[in-house]
């Protein structure tokens, strides 16, 4: 009786876990409804200088994207194209893209490291891999639509 009894005074203190363990969101299946939306990059492995302002949409309809980058310009570039989604039995799936303005394809392709509702990491696919983070964003800032229009109106 006695050990019975001990028995159930422990056994909830087991059940217990510890609070202090850090939240692992969950990942999302890689599809075009998931991944669509607008990426900021956070941060750029393989880059000893400040991260340069990007943003990438993923538009589902048509499997769109826009990127709006200023790294090599004194305005906010927009460059457009295709992109394609493929699983890759080794590597998971890899993300490919192809611009509008007949310039080809995407450099390098991305494998898809982690999708989760907020966060997106991307891995160059080379012998010399890079990571890229990105976070989700509502939409892009005020500063980013302003400096795109000045861009247009200056023709840029």
């Amino acid at each position: 009786f006695k050990l019975m009894l001990l028995f159930f005074l422990v056994l909830p203190f087991q059940a217990c876990d510890n609070d202090d363990d850090e939240f692992t969101p969950a990942t999302l299946e890689v599809t075009p409804n998931n991944i669509a939306g607008i990426w900021e990059l956070q941060s750029w492995s393989g880059s000893d200088s400040q991260v340069p302002l990007v943003y990438v949409e993923f538009i589902r309809k048509d499997r769109k994207f826009k990127i709006y980058q200023k790294f090599d310009s004194m305005y906010t570039r927009v460059i457009t194209g295709t992109y394609t989604l493929e699983e890759d039995y080794y590597k998971g799936t890899i993300i490919k893209g192809k611009y509008d303005n007949g310039s080809g394809k995407w450099n390098c392709d991305y494998i898809v490291d982690a999708l989760y509702q907020d966060g997106l990491v991307l891995s160059v696919d080379s012998e010399e891999p890079e990571t890229h983070t990105y976070v989700r964003v509502e939409q892009l800032p005020a500063e980013i639509v302003d400096n795109i229009l000045s861009a247009d109106e200056t023709g840029k």
